[in-house]
């Protein structure tokens, strides 16, 4: 690439992004000392396309999950304390609004430790059941936050709902939600995918 071409504001520009991928950048060179795995190659695949980005606004725009991204992340077998003191297992979803875009490809990357993380919260603090056998979340998201951005080594985090079920949700629970969608960190993995291999076979052409 020619820098020589590049605007003295677009090149400013650059050097911004490029401070705010720098975690990104050393990541990429430790893995090159490593040998790649799918796993690894996937995390490498996160990086690059928020290099190419930079280069290509329009495709990183496109690629990139929106502000306030809402992430659900695959279920957890949690105890659960009934009125007489005694526990048992339920199934317990989580979604968490990530605040910036930019956030959302290091969140899904540490989405096993966010797992581990409510659970161990869980564990410590277990939830109620309440008359109706269902589980009582009542200000337990605002309590999780904190522990979640800890585990993720900044904020990244503003908001946490928890949903009784596991594969099966009631559409009665999605509906109430306070907003229209989620995605997966599976779903995030091939968007970044296939704007990666849009973007490698347009270049060939």
């Amino acid at each position: 690439m020619c820098y020589g071409s590049i605007p003295i504001g677009g090149a400013l520009l650059i050097i911004q992004k490029l401070y705010l991928i720098l975690p990104y950048l050393i990541y990429c060179h430790e893995s090159l000392k490593m040998n790649f795995s799918p796993r690894r190659a996937l995390k490498l695949l996160f990086i690059i396309s928020l290099i190419v980005g930079m280069y290509f606004p329009g495709a990183a725009s496109a690629q990139l999950p929106g502000e306030n991204s809402h992430i659900q992340l695959q279920f957890v077998m949690v105890p659960a304390k009934r009125s007489n003191g005694t526990t048992e297992s339920r199934a317990v979803t989580t979604v968490y609004t990530v605040k910036y875009a930019e956030d959302v490809p290091t969140f899904c990357q540490k989405a096993v430790h966010v797992r581990e993380t409510l659970i161990a919260f869980l564990n410590k603090y277990p939830l109620q059941i309440g008359p109706n056998r269902q589980l009582v979340f009542d200000g337990v998201g605002p309590k999780l936050v904190p522990h979640i951005n800890r585990t993720l080594g900044k904020v990244m985090v503003t908001e946490a709902v928890l949903l009784e079920g596991g594969k099966h949700i009631a559409k009665g629970a999605m509906s109430r939600l306070p907003f229209a969608h989620t995605q997966g960190c599976g779903r995030v993995l091939e968007e970044y995918e296939q704007r990666m291999n849009e973007l490698l076979n347009n270049k060939e052409k």
